[in-house]
């Protein structure tokens, strides 16, 4: 449409310039109207007061041959119809006159050649009054009353007739209308002029935010839009906008900081396995030397390989890339089996693993190799991060349609500030790398993943000197819910392996 090509700030100022003129419109006519329906009913009341005061006279009847002085002094006097309608009112007549056609009493001024109208006559037998205008090529028209004269409530074939032309009224409804023609689409021009400077200024804020928004780049992403000072849409489009860029500025952040932390994760040992073959290769060495070199290469090598998987289940499990296979676990089975996994790093530790159930909390859904992986890689970051004799606790409980599953231990701690970032790959609060110390840091990068593809969430408390508390939450599905997603999840795998089916 060419409606669409238009600038927004010209579409809404022709679109506030179409419903001012016709507000304009609408309020001129209906001025012009008001101001003319006003001065006919002035002219009329003005008719019928002298048409009435004439028939209703002492003087009227049995003096005839006084009636015509007597009309002419009721025109003289200032408080008859001559003040009521106006000093500039060109004089009116009046005639007293039988249904016949024979005049009884007359201004000078009256038409002769005016006859009685049939309506009027009619009318007047029913004792009705009539009001009439006339129009006349040269002049104005003429506004005429027709009263009959009734006796005793009958009709004596009498009426008193009193009329004036128009000038007066038409002279006032065109000045009206002149002024009408000139106020108004005045007034139109500033209101559409002060339009479009109100829509320029209203939409300044955009023009700013688009601004700003053009000197943002992925080299500096600290530019935030201005907020504006009034309490509206823009103003919450500002801070929505910067609250955008908040995030893809912290998640630009992570990425630079996965990428540095990768590299430094791998370059390690193929600097190792580099090192290695090099320095065998310098010289002949007993077989002995090179089945040690061989070992450590592999070392490295499975290391490496470790990063890589995990990061790969990690990006598959942040796309929901996995193939959830939901199964029926009874809580104590599942907890003692992921206990025994962990027994003997706890041991070689002198670490306590205390393991406790809710009463009540028998059976829930889970993909259980996935969240025996999550739990586990928990359990390993409470022992890593616990002293020599100290204690861990598993708990599971329920909370709402939850079941939660709770690991306390009584390590250093994590600092505040650290908090935000531990479920980031590699992060680590010590910012201190020391690979004897086990793990690589995807660990619980890679628990959160996991339990976010059950539906759940983990959450990580933490006081310096006191420890750490996971509590990874899942929901308690039933058995149709977990059929579906799993029915859902199978149907998006296909579509991201064969995008044709999509």
């Amino acid at each position: 449409m060419i409606l669409d090509r238009i600038p927004v700030r010209f579409r809404l100022s022709i679109a506030h310039a179409i419903c001012m003129a016709l507000i304009y419109i609408f309020i001129g006519f209906g001025l012009y109207k008001v101001v003319e329906n006003n001065l006919n009913d002035s002219v009329n009341a003005a008719l019928i007061s002298s048409a009435k005061s004439i028939r209703d006279s002492r003087f009227s009847w049995g003096l005839g041959y006084q009636r015509d002085s007597l009309i002419e002094q009721f025109f003289r006097d200032p408080l008859q119809i001559n003040q009521l309608m106006g000093e500039r009112f060109i004089k009116p007549y009046a005639r007293i006159i039988s249904i016949s056609g024979k005049v009884h009493s007359k201004t000078e001024n009256v038409i002769a050649a005016l006859p009685v109208t049939p309506k009027a006559i009619g009318r007047a037998e029913r004792g009705l009054s009539t009001i009439e205008t006339f129009s006349f090529k040269d002049r104005a028209p003429l506004r005429q009353i027709t009263l009959p004269v009734m006796l005793h409530t009958k009709f004596t074939g009498e009426i008193v007739q009193v009329g004036v032309f128009l000038n007066h009224t038409l002279d006032t409804l065109k000045g009206t209308a002149i002024i009408l023609w000139v106020v108004l689409p005045l007034t139109l021009l500033i209101s559409i002029l002060l339009g479009y400077v109100f829509t320029a200024r209203a939409l300044k804020p955009v023009t700013a935010i688009s601004k700003a928004a053009s000197q943002m780049c992925i080299d500096d992403l600290s530019i935030r839009l201005p907020i504006p000072p009034a309490n509206d849409e823009i103003q919450d489009l500002s801070k929505t906008f910067n609250k955008m860029f908040d995030r893809l500025e912290d998640a630009v952040k992570r990425l630079r900081r996965f990428t540095g932390d990768v590299s430094h994760e791998l370059r390690t040992p193929l600097a190792v396995l580099r090192g290695e073959a090099e320095l065998t290769l310098r010289r002949e060495r007993e077989p002995e030397q090179y089945r040690s070199s061989l070992r450590t290469i592999a070392k490295e090598a499975i290391h490496m390989t470790t990063i890589i998987e995990d990061l790969l289940l990690l990006a598959r499990a942040e796309s929901k890339s996995v193939a959830m296979n939901w199964t029926q676990m009874q809580v104590t089975d599942f907890m003692s089996e992921l206990a025994d996994k962990v027994t003997s790093i706890y041991k070689s530790k002198d670490l306590s693993l205390n393991v406790q159930q809710e009463p009540g909390l028998n059976t829930f859904y889970c993909s259980q190799g996935y969240l025996d992986l999550a739990l586990k890689n928990i359990l390993l970051n409470a022992a890593k991060h616990s002293a020599k004799g100290s204690q861990v606790t598993f708990k599971a409980s329920t909370a709402g349609k939850f079941i939660n599953f709770q690991i306390s231990d009584e390590g250093e701690g994590i600092p505040e500030e650290s908090l935000p970032n531990i479920f980031d790959p590699f992060f680590r609060a010590d910012t201190a790398r020391n690979r004897a110390s086990g793990g690589v840091g995807i660990g619980l990068s890679l628990a959160l993943a996991l339990v976010k593809l059950h539906g759940g969430n983990i959450e990580v408390s933490s006081k310096i000197g006191e420890g750490t508390t996971f509590v990874a939450s899942i929901p308690l599905k039933e058995k149709e819910q977990m059929l579906k997603e799993s029915r859902r999840m199978a149907k998006s795998l296909e579509t991201k392996i064969h995008p044709s089916l999509a």
